[in-house]
C-alpha cells in the first residue's frame, strides 16, 4: 500500500509539473477598421511560466503593417468594450504589462516578469499600440488563465518564498508562516490520490497550529488560497 501511495504522489506530481507552463492562443485580431492595414494577422500565443514570467510568442507567419514604435501589451481591460478599448486614454488607464517591441513580421519572442500586485488571471487581451503616435494598432482576445485551466496558477512558484509550512513531516498539526502581505482564506488537503480530505475555509492566522490528526499516516498536498485568489499547493507528510 505504501510503495501504491508513493507511486500515486508521483504520478500526480509528474501531471503538475508537465503543465507547468500553460499556453493561450490569440484570436479575434482585426479590431481596426479605421486603418485595416494596421490589423494583425498569424499566431500569437500567451505563455504563463512557473517563475512568474509571461511570454508572448509570435509565430512565423505574424504580420502587421511597419510602425515606428508598435510595442505588444497584455491588458487586463475590465469591463471595457471592443470601441472603448480602441480609445488610447482608455487603454492606457488599464492595468497592463509592456512585452516589447515589434522589429517586423516574422516570428519573435517577449518575456517579462509579472509586476507586483497584479493578478494575471485578470488579463485577457493582446494589444498593439504604436507608443510614438499614442495610436491604437489592433488587439485579440485570449482565454485568461486562472487555476481551473493551468497547473501553473497551483505551483509553489508564485507564493512560496512567502509562504513556510512546518513541521513537515507532521505529527499531527501543522503551522503556516507567512509575510504581513499575505492573507490565507482557505486551506485544503488532498490525499495522494487527489481526494479532498481536510477542508478549512476561513482566514488562516499566521504561526497558529492547525489539527489535521484526523488524517492517517500518508503523503498528502496541501492547497493555500489568498486572497488575490492566488494557490499555493504544497506536498506535506504526515507521520505519527
Amino acid at each position: 500500500m505504501k510503495k501504491l501511495i508513493t507511486l500515486l504522489f508521483f504520478c500526480v506530481f509528474s501531471v503538475l509539473k508537465g503543465n507547468a507552463q500553460c499556453t493561450s492562443n490569440g484570436t479575434s485580431f482585426g479590431n481596426n477598421s479605421s486603418i485595416p492595414m494596421y490589423n494583425v494577422t498569424g499566431m500569437v500565443s500567451v505563455v504563463l511560466n512557473t517563475n512568474n514570467s509571461v511570454t508572448v510568442n509570435l509565430g512565423s507567419n505574424f504580420a502587421t503593417a511597419a510602425g515606428p514604435d508598435v510595442r505588444v501589451f497584455l491588458v487586463d481591460r475590465g469591463v471595457l468594450t471592443n470601441a472603448q478599448l480602441k480609445v488610447s486614454s482608455n487603454f492606457l488607464a488599464r492595468p497592463k504589462i509592456e512585452m516589447g517591441l515589434i522589429n517586423g513580421n516574422g516570428m519573435a519572442t517577449f518575456t517579462k516578469t509579472i509586476p507586483s500586485g497584479m493578478n494575471i488571471s485578470n488579463f485577457n487581451t493582446i494589444y498593439f499600440y504604436c507608443q510614438a503616435f499614442n495610436a491604437f494598432w489592433d488587439f485579440g482576445s485570449f482565454v485568461p488563465f486562472t487555476n481551473a485551466n493551468c497547473a501553473t496558477l497551483s505551483t509553489e512558484n508564485f507564493v512560496s518564498n512567502r509562504i513556510k509550512v512546518y513541521p513537515n513531516p507532521s505529527n499531527g498539526t501543522i503551522s503556516i508562516d507567512f509575510d504581513q502581505f499575505t492573507e490565507i482564506n482557505s486551506l485544503q488537503i488532498y490525499s495522494a490520490t487527489g481526494q479532498k480530505v481536510f477542508v478549512l475555509n476561513e482566514v488562516v492566522l499566521a504561526n497558529a497550529a492547525i489539527d489535521i490528526s484526523s488524517l492517517k499516516t500518508g503523503i498528502y498536498f496541501l492547497e493555500l488560497i489568498d486572497k488575490e485568489n492566488t494557490t499555493l499547493l504544497k506536498k506535506i507528510t504526515i507521520s505519527y
